[in-house]
């Protein structure tokens, strides 16, 4: 081709004009029943999604549905088949109108408060005294409230377990209040690493005897009530004995009374309080034949969404992952807490410049067979168990001896979690993390602010031995993680397992772990069973208790060209059962901890966290 012919064709190409779209609009204030016009939008999100179908036989346009700022509640999720994506040609996208913020919400205001004598307020609500509703998660003028917990803070230590180790346990004298009805009460007690939340069947002041209605923890040995530690923490919650401190609620199941303590300034005729309804919030799946395609989600703000225990109560053993119980005695299989918002079977699909949060379930999911799906600009906040999670675990098949046999053509594969913030989640399920990668690969988790998270920041890989998965080539890198292991131990900024062939750790930077509250330290990275093949360069990692890096029963591995800040007696790399041999260190900087200026890091690690505009959107600075 000419030069002169070559020149006019990419100049032609560059000055084209975007493709053309096919716009719906909807707005709180529409009616389903109009055309879906900026001047005349619909009223649902359902409407415009059937618009979009009706569409997509007979136009070659990209589609997009423009929300207007406002609250569209839902009780059931928002659902996205094939028929409602795009294809390899042409987008579909819902997103904000610019300047607006439409929000979806799973929840219900309440409202005809009564003021009781002692300053509380009460309501009584017909759906739940029948049975047809109830919620763990009560959100006030846009902040999660407790629910009435004993002691308000902090926690109480188990004075010796019983026979079992499971279902019972004595306190000392003076430890546990009194409650007039046991029948509402849960034991939230902590393990090293997870949490369990069983039912209680009594209390006995007379013995000091605390006895659960199903057992704690996991059918593993290592869950016993004492297998870390002789006097384990505890705390009591939901009895209207405890409902004392500013903020705190409590429903009554039986009787359908809610009743809330207010804080200071709130009144009952000004104050937005709002309970959970749906169990989801949006849906994209694909099926075997057909992923969803090329279906995007930009500027929406999802909240709102319950989930409530198994039947025989929560028993966690890691990363949110939960005993599969109900009428039948547990098998030992587990699942995760489920997510608001679940992408599975998709193939280059989005979820962008969104907020996803006040959630009682985990925040979003790329699941089984999510292809090139990325989630950018978004923060997870308040969200009750993991914020991210990426493909899936190794228990997922039945048989767990031959499941990776089956899981290659399953497997996730490039999905990317970019420029977001996910912080205090893990909130009633302590044990979850801010971003869990299964078994998947290709993963990119980059330039990512993970902060105030009670558990691990990162979580990496899925099996406990070096087991060949589908698992490698995931790149966790640029992130800034800070202020976690907040309530729990054995964990760290970034968490690893299994064979990893290609993965890398790099570039991030890590600090705010303070002492382990349980037996096992916190660490900034911590490399667990079976972690192999991984490349751990160029972090920074400081103001750790314990020691900056630690390997339990690892492979071989590279750590090269970090910075490592320790205090006093504390080795920069810890090895548990890791011959010393199996990790190769190379130019890797140690300085000790009282000569380290942290403002310093910020230029070791010179792009570790958001990238503009995003730092400016999402953290003001």
């Amino acid at each position: 081709m000419r030069p002169m012919l070559a020149t006019l064709l990419l100049t032609t190409i560059l000055a084209a004009p975007p493709a053309a779209a096919t716009e719906f609009f909807v707005s709180p204030n529409g009616n389903d029943s109009q055309p879906g016009t900026k001047e005349k939008p619909f009223a649902t999100i359902g409407r415009a999604k059937q618009a979009v179908r009706d569409t997509l036989g007979t136009s070659t346009n990209d589609l997009r549905v423009v929300l207007r700022g406002g609250t569209y509640s839902i009780a059931e999720p928002l659902r996205f088949a094939p028929e409602d994506g795009g294809d390899a040609k042409r987008s579909v996208s819902y997103e904000a109108f610019p300047g607006e913020t439409p929000i979806i919400s799973g929840g219900r205001r309440i409202a005809g408060w009564t003021v009781n004598e002692d300053g509380s307020w009460s309501v009584q609500l017909p759906e739940v005294a029948s049975g047809k509703w109830t919620f763990r998660e009560l959100f006030v003028d846009h902040q999660r409230s407790e629910r009435a917990r004993y002691p308000d803070t902090g926690y109480l230590r188990v004075e010796k377990v019983g026979p079992d180790k499971r279902t019972s346990f004595t306190y000392s004298s003076g430890d546990v209040k009194p409650v007039a009805d046991v029948s509402n009460v849960e034991l939230v007690f902590f393990h090293d690493w997870s949490i369990s939340r069983i039912p209680l069947s009594g209390i006995d002041e007379t013995t000091r005897t605390v006895t659960t209605a199903h057992p704690v923890g996991p059918l593993a040995k290592h869950y016993q009530m004492d297998n870390y530690e002789p006097n384990p923490r505890y705390y009591l919650e939901n009895a209207i004995d405890y409902l004392d401190a500013p903020g705190e609620w409590f429903l009554d199941q039986a009787t359908g009374v809610l009743t809330y303590r207010p804080r200071e300034g709130e009144s009952p005729t000004d104050t937005e309080v709002i309970a959970p309804v749906a169990e989801e919030l949006l849906l994209v799946q694909g099926t075997d034949e057909k992923p969803v395609t090329n279906l995007h989600f930009r500027g929406l703000n999802l909240r709102h969404c319950a989930w409530n225990l198994p039947e025989g109560g929560y028993a966690a053993g890691q990363a949110g992952y939960h005993e599969r119980r109900g009428k039948k005695p547990a098998s030992g299989l587990r699942e995760p807490i489920p997510a608001a918002v679940l992408f599975e079977v998709t193939d280059r699909c989005s979820f962008e410049d969104g907020r996803i949060e006040q959630l009682g379930t985990s925040g979003i999911r790329f699941g089984s067979r999510c292809r090139d799906n990325r989630l950018v600009g978004t923060v997870l906040s308040s969200v009750a168990g993991n914020g991210v999670l990426i493909g899936e675990d190794s228990t997922r098949r039945i048989d767990r001896k031959t499941w990776w046999r089956v899981a290659p053509e399953q497997a996730a594969a490039g999905n990317e979690v970019t420029n977001c913030v996910i912080e205090r989640c893990e909130r009633t399920f302590s044990g979850a993390v801010g971003i869990w990668i299964g078994i998947a690969r290709d993963t990119k988790v980059t330039h990512n602010v993970l902060r105030e998270l009670p558990y691990t920041g990162v979580s990496v890989g899925w099996m406990w031995n070096p087991t060949p998965t589908p698992c490698g080539a995931n790149r966790v890198a640029d992130n800034h993680i800070h202020d976690i292991m907040q309530v729990l131990s054995d964990g760290g900024g970034i968490y690893t397992l299994g064979l990893q062939p290609g993965t890398t750790l790099s570039g991030n930077l890590i600090h705010g772990v303070s002492v382990n509250k349980g037996r096992a330290e916190s660490n900034g990275m911590f490399l667990d069973e079976g972690s192999t093949d991984l490349v751990i360069g160029g972090n920074v990692i400081y103001d750790i208790a314990r020691s900056p890096l630690r390997f339990h029963k690892a492979g071989e591995n590279l750590v090269k060209g970090n910075l490592l800040v320790v205090g006093p007696d504390v080795p920069p790399v810890r090895y548990n059962r890791t011959p010393e041999e199996n990790v190769k260190l190379e130019d890797n900087t140690i300085e000790k901890s009282e000569a380290f200026k942290p403002e310093e890091a910020q230029r070791f690690v010179p792009n570790a966290g958001l990238e503009e505009p995003y730092r400016t959107k999402l953290l003001g600075e």
